[in-house]
Order: structure tokens, then C-alpha cells, then sequence
């Protein structure tokens, strides 16, 4: 029983770990407190409709009205009941708020791919805790894709199964492949899962190899039936989600198109099927911007103006200080950017070593996935990516293609701490002592030259801005002045770049000495785990805390808002109260409908955080929505925002598999006339009122002018 109970310890510890982690860095979420997330206010408007539906009339509908006059409801929200992993996934979590929930499980699945791969379990703690603060996770936690983050922490312990499998254990690792491939079907986001579908790939033609060298061909033979039918076992509780995607895909803007002729502004309309080349590699990395898995700031981490950067903003002279201010902290090859994809300078640094120093084979899959995975994550319009765009199944169907590198994000810190392991094992590692000292002596010295050498990451200047430059320059009669601007942002760019790259040079300075000690001096294991677990938290949490913190200003948090706020994604306008006002007398025994609607919300989740007076509004336009079938136009970005679509049927809305012919509509048809309509308003309307006119003519972004018109009517 002794035995037991010490060989659960660390589990049970890695646990609390995991737990205590996550809850302290989201720890408003238990003071009645969300994340400020876009893509779930968006979310609550394309869904309103729906579980007004689902409440009122105890049925799924596959079908919304809400947004772009009408579209399937299945990538939207569709409960498929008979997914018995939706439960499993509930438990794994534990009940805990959701993105805690989530952060929880990216490292406890980590942890698990480490137990399958028999590393130690400190070191698994040390890899989990690298794997679930990796920025990727938090970024876009923030931003609100849930569901491709929960695609993302089932990648490992997939992964971890199917290793297991092809080290000894065929049963167990397929049962746990099986297990995890499902979730990450279940969380529904195909994109992600179609990279790790790769990376499984990659490393299943690795391990056959390898045991085709070793003859142990009944061994392989029992392993590749027992993923088949494991596949087949992840796949079948997602079957209903998959096939009706698949139905739903070759009819989306994602599919093929029956036009011929291109409209005279082409938005997201092609005649090639899939998605446009341009749209697909709109937020891939530029040159040198991978160098910001090492240092965040290789490229000015995110966008936003350098005069917010007290710090950069220092030494810039005076002269050039108040354009600079205004300038971008960002010049990589995104159209923008939240912030940077850091997997950690000390995780990076084992990563690096484990490759030159470890003997496992499965180094070599992992190289050529890193290879193809940085490959593919660039903005080069040509090449490999020209290929995969144009050739490879399925690969365009999906934007964002730097996605690929979460893949990446769980081979740095796999092959990371299986090195650690090794080399605390003093197994299946280079027995020259002196090796070590050169492979780490190499790897701080060439971060030190990125240092001296600041020109090696790339331009500091974005191609936008460098031809703005050199037209600014064909016209300007002071050509020095614009030549000292142009260094003085040079300048204050690599400052930037500098500062951060110093931290990662220390981190790296320390991840050596870590394996320097455990070569050369006896220092107990123990101890330098519990080193490179402190550092290794410090490291990616503090970077992590840039992007997504607990910060107030004036006392008010800037990453959170109230519950009751999070709950909708906008307060009901004066405009939408007029339109229920002229539209509800058309709905024989609307009062009694709202009181029959507003008794099934209050107990739901989704309006759990929802006084009962605004309760009594919503299921009023709830009723409105359900019972008439008029379409509501804003003129405020329609085709970008879902405000209008929690509240009323509309013409617009915002969704990334629209029905292509709607957006054939919209190209050929709809921009034109709005415009039309736009410019009838102003030519009628806007002049009777000087002081908005003036503000019309004064603003040139079409987009603030929409907002305008908008403005006038409420």
C-alpha cells in the first residue's frame, strides 16, 4: 500500500500543479468575472436564435435566420447528444470555469503524453507547465477560440497513445490514442486536427520504420491494426458533426464556385475552390519572425503605437519623438498581431540540445515536422506553400495556416524533457563529455550573435512601410529628415528587439548550466528539476502575463468584465427597442409567448448571468425573431458583427463558412447597393445637418463613415 501511495504521489502533485496554476492566472473568473472575448460576443450573436429555438420548442434546429438571411446552424451551435466524449471531457476538466478548465487540461494532457513516453514525472510536470503556458494557448484564450485551444491540448496525449503503441504497448497506447484523438475531434476544430493528423503521420511512418529495422514486423503489424481501429473508435461519437460538415463544406466559401465572371469587388469570392492564396496567409510570419519562439520581441511582439512603450520610447530623439510615437511596435509579415508565439527560451534550448544529443529516432520526425511546419507558417506566396495551397487535400479549406506551428508547440517541450530524461538516466545519449560543452558553448554563442548582430533577424521595417518611405522621399524636398525618421524607428526597433533578447540570452545562459551540472557536477537530479521548473514557469508565465493578466486601471480590470456584462454581446439600442415596438403587434398572443420563453431562459446557461428584467427583453426579442421574418440591415461593418443578429434576423453577420453564393450576393449585389443607399442618405439626409456632414467629409476610413450614418439614426 506504501508503495502505491508513493508511486501516486507525483501524480496527485502534478495535479494540484496544474490546478493551482491555472486558477491563479485566471483567478477573477472565480470573483464573478469573464474574459473579454471577441469571438464569444460574436458567438452569442450567431447562436441567440438558436437556443431561443432549442428552449421555446424542445428541438435542435439546423437552421438560423439570424445572420446573412439565412444559413445551416451546423458550424454554429448543434448539440450532438450521443457524443459520449462531451461528458468525458467535462470530467477531465473537473467542473472547473472554462478556461481554467481548459489550461488545466493542456498541461494534465501533457503530462499523460509523458507518462506514456516513461519520463519522469517531475519532468513531466516541468514539460506540462512549458506545453500550457506556451503563448498560443493564452493569445487566443483571450481572443475567445475556445475551441481550437481545446483542440490543442488533446494533440499530446494523442500523440502520447500512439507512441506508446509503437513502443511496447500496442493495446494501452491505442486505447489511450483512441481516447484523446476523439476529444480532439469533439472539440470541433478541424484545423487543428487536421495538422495533428501530420504530426501522427510523420511520427507513425518514423516508428514503422524503425521497426522494420529491428524486424519486429508482428510487432507492427499489431500496432497499425490497433491505431486503424482506433481511429475508427475516435472518429464514430464525432460521425454526425463530420458528415455534416463535409455536406456543409462544398457549399460554403470554402467550396467551389458555378460562377465564371469575377464581381467589380471580389471580397471573399474566387473562382478556385477553396480559400484565396492571399486570405489564407494574411496572419503567416514574415522573415526572421520565427525567431520570436526564442525572444518575443523579434518582430515587436504585437501591434499597438511605440508611445504606449515608456520603455522604447527613452532614447528617441526629440526631434523624431512625436512620430514615432505614433508609429507601429510591430514589423513582422502579419497583417497584425495580438502578440507573439513563444514556446520558451529554456524549453527551446533542451529542445535544441535533445536533437544533437539525444539517439532516439523519433528526433527525425520531429525535424522534418518543425521543418515543414516553419515552411508552411511563412507569408512566401510561392514554393511550398504555392503547392499545399494549390495541390495537398483539404489545405486549403483553412485560413491561418501559421496554426500549424502548435505543432511545434508540443514537439519543443516532448523532445525537450525526453532529453532531460535521458540525460538524467544517462541512457541513450553522446558519452563525450566535452560534446556537451561545445553543443551548449555553440548554441549561447550564436544567440549572442543575433545580439551583436541585430541585422541577422531580418529589416526592421515593414514592406508597407518601406515603400511609404520611398514615395514619401520622390516627393520631399528634405529628404535627411525623412532619412533620420527612417533610423530613428530603425533605432528604436531594435532597442526593442535588444531588450528582450538579452532576457533570452540569460534563460539560454541557464538552461546549459542545467546541463552542464548534470554532466560535470554532482548535483542531485532532483534539485535541478526543481530548478528547471521554477525557471521554466517564470519563463513562459511572465511572458504569457503580457498578453492576458489580472492589470486594473482605475480600478477597473482591463482583460475582464463583470458576468452579467460578458452575458450579452451588446446592450439593446434604441433603434432595436423601436423595431420590437412596430413589429410585435403583428404576433397574436406575444405577451404570453414572452412569459413562456423568458420561464425556459432563466434556468438556462446561457442566460444564467442575466437580471430578470433584461431576462423579460430578451425573451422578447426572442419571441419577435421566432415568430416574423423581416430582415434588419446595419450599416456598421453588417458583414463583420453579430449585434444585429442577437436581436433580429439579418441580412448581415459574421461567420467563417458563410453559404459561398451569399457571398456572391453580397459582391455582386449588396456592397453596390449600399452604397447607393449610402451616398442617397448623405445626398438627403446628412447635408440638413452640417456639424455630421463636416464629420463625414472629414473622416476618409469608409468604416468610421458607416459608423456615422449609424450614429444618426440612433
Amino acid at each position: 500500500m506504501k508503495a502505491l501511495l508513493k508511486n501516486l504521489l507525483p501524480h496527485f502533485i502534478a495535479v494540484v500543479i496544474f490546478i493551482g496554476l491555472a486558477s491563479a492566472y485566471f483567478s477573477p473568473l472565480y470573483s464573478d468575472y469573464s474574459l473579454k472575448q471577441n469571438d464569444v460576443k460574436q458567438f452569442q450573436g450567431m447562436a441567440k436564435e438558436i437556443v431561443d429555438c432549442r428552449l421555446q420548442n424542445d428541438i435542435d434546429p439546423l437552421w438560423t435566420n439570424s445572420m446573412f438571411g439565412g444559413m445551416p446552424a451546423y458550424q454554429i451551435s448543434v448539440e450532438h447528444s450521443s457524443n459520449f466524449l462531451i461528458i468525458v471531457d467535462s470530467i477531465l476538466k473537473l467542473g472547473l470555469p472554462r478556461p481554467i478548465g481548459i489550461l488545466f487540461m493542456a498541461m494534465l494532457g501533457f503530462y499523460i503524453f509523458a507518462l506514456c513516453m516513461r519520463i519522469n514525472p517531475w519532468l513531466g510536470i516541468l514539460g506540462a507547465i512549458a506545453f500550457g503556458f506556451s503563448t498560443i494557448n493564452i493569445l487566443y484564450l483571450a481572443g475567445g477560440h475556445m475551441t481550437k485551444v481545446n483542440a490543442i491540448v488533446y494533440m499530446a496525449p494523442a500523440l502520447g497513445g500512439m507512441l506508446l503503441a509503437f513502443r511496447g504497448k500496442w493495446l494501452l497506447g491505442s486505447i489511450i490514442f483512441a481516447l484523446f484523438f476523439g476529444l480532439n475531434l469533439t472539440a470541433n476544430h478541424l484545423q487543428m486536427t487536421y495538422y495533428l493528423v501530420f504530426l501522427l503521420t510523420a511520427v507513425a511512418i518514423g516508428e514503422g520504420i524503425r521497426l522494420l529495422i529491428q524486424k519486429e514486423f508482428i510487432s507492427l503489424g499489431k500496432v497499425i491494426a490497433a491505431l486503424s481501429v482506433g481511429t475508427i473508435l475516435a472518429v464514430l461519437p464525432s460521425a454526425s458533426n463530420l458528415m455534416t460538415t463535409l455536406e456543409y463544406s462544398k457549399h460554403t466559401t470554402r467550396g467551389a464556385t458555378d460562377l465564371t465572371i469575377k464581381p467589380k469587388t471580389p471580397g471573399n469570392s474566387q473562382a478556385q475552390e477553396g480559400l484565396n492564396k492571399n486570405y489564407i496567409l494574411e496572419y503567416n510570419f514574415g522573415p526572421g519572425e520565427f525567431l520570436s519562439m526564442l525572444s518575443p520581441n523579434a518582430k515587436g511582439e504585437k501591434g499597438d503605437y511605440l508611445g504606449n512603450d515608456e520603455v522604447a520610447m527613452e532614447n528617441v530623439d526629440s526631434k523624431y519623438s512625436e512620430q514615432i510615437a505614433q508609429m507601429n511596435r510591430y514589423w513582422g509579415g502579419q497583417s497584425s498581431s495580438g502578440g507573439a508565439f513563444y514556446f520558451g527560451a529554456l524549453m527551446l534550448t533542451f529542445f535544441i540540445l535533445g536533437f544533437i544529443l539525444i539517439k532516439d529516432s523519433l528526433k527525425w520526425s520531429f525535424l522534418a515536422m518543425s521543418i515543414l511546419a516553419i515552411l508552411l507558417a511563412s507569408n512566401d506566396p510561392g514554393g511550398i506553400n504555392d503547392f499545399f495551397i494549390n495541390k495537398f487535400p483539404l489545405y486549403n479549406k483553412f485560413r491561418d495556416s501559421k496554426m500549424i506551428l502548435s505543432l511545434l508547440q508540443v514537439m519543443i517541450p516532448a523532445l525537450g524533457i525526453l532529453f532531460l530524461d535521458r540525460l538524467f538516466k544517462k541512457s541513450d545519449l553522446v558519452e563525450n563529455k566535452k560534446v556537451y560543452l561545445y553543443v551548449t558553448g555553440g548554441v549561447v554563442f550564436s544567440v549572442i550573435l543575433l545580439y551583436v548582430f541585430p541585422s541577422l533577424s531580418g529589416s526592421f521595417l515593414r514592406v508597407d512601410e518601406v515603400k511609404q518611405f520611398n514615395d514619401a522621399m520622390k516627393g520631399s524636398q528634405d529628404i535627411s529628415q525623412l532619412n533620420g525618421l527612417k533610423q530613428a524607428l530603425i533605432d528604436t526597433r531594435i532597442s526593442l528587439y535588444k531588450s528582450d533578447l538579452a532576457r533570452s540570452i540569460f534563460l539560454v545562459i541557464l538552461a546549459c548550466g542545467i546541463v552542464l551540472a548534470a554532466v560535470y557536477a554532482k548535483v542531485s537530479n532532483k534539485i535541478l528539476i526543481g530548478i528547471a521548473i521554477a525557471l521554466v514557469a517564470f519563463d513562459n508565465i511572465s511572458v504569457c502575463s503580457r498578453y492576458l493578466n489580472s492589470d486594473e486601471e482605475d480600478g477597473v480590470y482591463k482583460s475582464y468584465e463583470e458576468n452579467s456584462i460578458a452575458a450579452t454581446p451588446n446592450p439593446v439600442q434604441v433603434a432595436d427597442f423601436s423595431i420590437l415596438e412596430n413589429e410585435k403587434t403583428t404576433i397574436p398572443n406575444f405577451n404570453e409567448k414572452v412569459n413562456s420563453l423568458e420561464t425556459k431562459m432563466l434556468p438556462s446557461i446561457h442566460y444564467k448571468n442575466i437580471d430578470s428584467e433584461n431576462i423579460k427583453s430578451l425573451a422578447a426579442f426572442g419571441v419577435l425573431n421566432l415568430n416574423t421574418n423581416f430582415r434588419v440591415l446595419s450599416f456598421s461593418n453588417p458583414f463583420a458583427e453579430t449585434n444585429t443578429s442577437y436581436f433580429h434576423k439579418s441580412i448581415g453577420g459574421y461567420h467563417g463558412a458563410k453559404l459561398k453564393r451569399y457571398q456572391e450576393l453580397v459582391d455582386f449585389y449588396i456592397n453596390d447597393e449600399m452604397m447607393k443607399v449610402r451616398q442617397e442618405f448623405i445626398n438627403k439626409e446628412i447635408v440638413k445637418r452640417p456639424e455630421i456632414m463636416a464629420q463625414y467629409q472629414e473622416t476618409k476610413d469608409p468604416q468610421a463613415q458607416m459608423q456615422i450614418i449609424e450614429g444618426f439614426f440612433q
